[in-house]
């Protein structure tokens, strides 16, 4: 009997990682495939398009918060305990940490002799997910993760404690960059003194890890703008966004894009209604379109997606969705941001910016209701998180690091010497 190479593989593209895993213990040659790039490529490729092998990942925001998984395409929404591969970004004792308030009453955790913080309050450990790879805070650091393969990395400290202190704004992002096939985490430091508004056009400064090259790079400082607190990135179409503010166009929701290729900054284009620009709170992906969520006088929140990436028509209102009818009478001070589509596309899943609330809106019923994440877990004394973070992951084999080679040859893989040294 001959055997169907290509069924064989269509098969094991078929299978989730945990089976995927187990099957690298039949033979050498089994492994050594399952563990090639291309199959997984082939593999990642086809969950992305098929909206499968997805997870939630919640992460309690409060000190010794546990990470939770939640996999979509199961009717059980049980939440999973993941086991860290490091501690939570948390204050253990008084004489590590110390706990600062600043004006705007956002608190942040200083490590002793290190000046490097980032904000705590309403913050959490992860702050990015490409590709099945979390990039998260560890303790004093970051670190890479695929929870699927428990396989984790560490990243160099590719910023200098002592150019930062307590007040700055931090803002920090993570996304694929296709055109070099490189991974990276991009770092901004705005210095904000006491107060932010008593500083004249106020720098910031932008570094830039590629994992590939295992090498940081400072690019030219970003003017003209102010940072968010608790800024993590949406990555799209190979570049990361952020709902920043533009000091000389007075302008408080600019969607600002980082170019992971050419590792240039630029403004997109908001959507109109009625003639006016819409007022844009958050920023989101939804099936590998840019999609924003933004404020309807405060009564409601609408939903709009990018359908080709960088043209201003293209914006298409996919729903609104009215506080009232959901009887969440603080909701319109919550923003309302789109996570994901259902599995079979007729509905999609928002949260929060606190993760108190959950809402699923239904495309062909033009409804929305309250819904509960996941279920309890059957201990009686379990809790669930109250305040959460989520973040979309899909689960793949992706290594966290570029020592397989994955996506390119060897010499692709080689790092390259880059310009832009700011002044």
């Amino acid at each position: 009997m001959k055997f169907d190479y290509d069924i064989f593989i269509e098969i094991l593209c078929r299978l989730p990682i945990e089976t995927l895993l187990r099957f690298r213990c039949l033979s050498k040659r089994c492994c050594s495939f399952i563990d090639s790039p291309d199959f997984i490529n082939l593999h990642l490729n086809r969950s992305i398009k098929t909206s499968t092998n997805r997870s939630l990942i919640i992460d309690e925001i409060k000190p010794e918060g546990s990470i939770f998984a939640v996999d979509l395409d199961s009717s059980d929404r049980c939440p999973v305990e993941l086991h860290r591969p490091h501690k939570p970004f948390a204050a253990r004792t008084v004489y590590d940490y110390i706990t600062v308030a600043t004006a705007e009453n956002v608190y942040y955790d200083i490590i002793a002799k290190e000046r490097i913080v980032r904000p705590r309050k309403f913050s959490s450990d992860v702050f990015g997910s490409c590709n099945g790879l979390l990039a998260m805070y560890n303790g004093n650091g970051m670190s890479l993760w695929n929870p699927s393969t428990k396989k984790h990395q560490i990243l160099p400290k590719f910023w200098s404690h002592d150019e930062c202190n307590v007040y700055d704004r931090i803002t920090v992002g993570f996304g694929y960059d296709s055109i070099n096939n490189d991974y990276k985490v991009i770092m901004m430091f705005q210095h904000k003194g006491m107060s932010l508004h008593f500083i004249k056009n106020p720098k910031i400064r932008v570094m830039v890890y590629s994992l590939k090259g295992n090498s940081s790079t400072r690019i030219k400082d970003l003017n003209d703008y102010f940072l968010p607190y608790n800024g993590y990135s949406v990555p799209v179409s190979g570049s990361l966004h952020w709902v920043v503010s533009n000091q000389e166009k007075r302008v408080d929701n600019v969607i600002l894009a980082f170019d992971l290729g050419n590792e240039k900054f630029c403004e997109l284009p908001k959507p109109h209604s009625n003639g006016y620009e819409v007022y844009c709170l958050r920023v989101a992906e939804l099936r590998g379109s840019l999609a924003i969520s933004c404020s309807c006088m405060g009564t409601a929140v609408e939903v709009w997606v990018m359908k080709e990436y960088g043209i201003t028509e293209s914006w298409t209102k996919l729903f609104r969705i009215y506080y009232e009818q959901l009887g969440i009478s603080d909701l319109s001070t919550s923003y309302l941001k789109p996570l994901c589509y259902s599995k079979t596309g007729d509905e999609v899943l928002l949260d929060d910016q606190y993760g108190v609330y959950s809402v699923l809106y239904d495309l062909e019923q033009k409804s929305a209701k309250r819904v509960t994440i996941f279920r309890s877990p059957p201990e009686p004394e379990s809790e669930i998180p109250v305040k959460i973070s989520a973040n979309i992951c899909v689960r793949s084999l992706v290594p966290v690091n570029f020592n397989s080679g994955i996506g390119g040859s060897s010499s692709e893989l080689q790092s390259k010497k880059r310009k832009g040294k700011s002044t």
